[in-house]
């Protein structure tokens, strides 16, 4: 049955983010005294705008307060099933800001962070590679490569679904 299955479920996403250093309580990270950032600061640094951020004793939407200091940018979903070409994409635009990135680090006790998102359906699986140029910047910067997965597992029903979605468009096809 393998091959049936269209790639059309299954999805990858990239991007940079910059966390307080800490250690984990009951409550989740807090974070370090040294790694309490401002995050407009790296904002104005960097000059990239974030697509999430927080400071240490912000208000969640939950009306709890976060006790760690986070910074994410440079999202890519370019090519939904290649990690490679997406982390390239994540860092293009920081490339050219290793010192802002290195000064940063050594002003605060942060951590760097690559972070690969797959959802994965069934058997289908993106292409996860790494080359010279990604290697290189988290190298320089200090920057770890971090997976958040979601597998999900696809039915029998599933599969016989996808069939005869296929068939119906083929049949279709033929009968123009």
């Amino acid at each position: 049955m393998e091959g049936f299955m269209q790639r059309e479920n299954t999805q990858t996403y990239t991007y940079f983010g910059i966390e307080s250093n800490g250690w984990i309580s009951s409550k989740g990270l807090v974070g370090n005294k040294n790694g309490i950032f401002d995050p407009h600061d790296i904002t104005s640094e960097l000059g990239i705008q974030p697509f999430s951020s927080w400071k240490k004793g912000d208000k969640r939407r939950d009306g709890s307060v976060y006790l760690f200091s986070s910074w994410a940018a440079e999202r890519s979903d370019k090519d939904m099933l290649d990690v490679e070409a997406q982390c390239l994409d994540t860092i293009k635009n920081l490339r050219n800001k290793i010192s802002v990135l290195q000064n940063f680090k050594e002003k605060y006790d942060v951590n760097y962070i690559l972070m690969v998102v797959p959802s994965i359906y069934g058997e289908e699986k993106p292409h996860i590679a790494f080359n010279e140029e990604i290697i290189e910047f988290c190298y320089l910067t200090g920057t770890t490569i971090n997976f958040d997965t979601y597998i999900y597992h696809i039915t029998i029903g599933d599969r016989i679904l996808d069939f005869i979605h296929r068939m119906k468009k083929i049949i279709g096809m033929k009968a123009r």
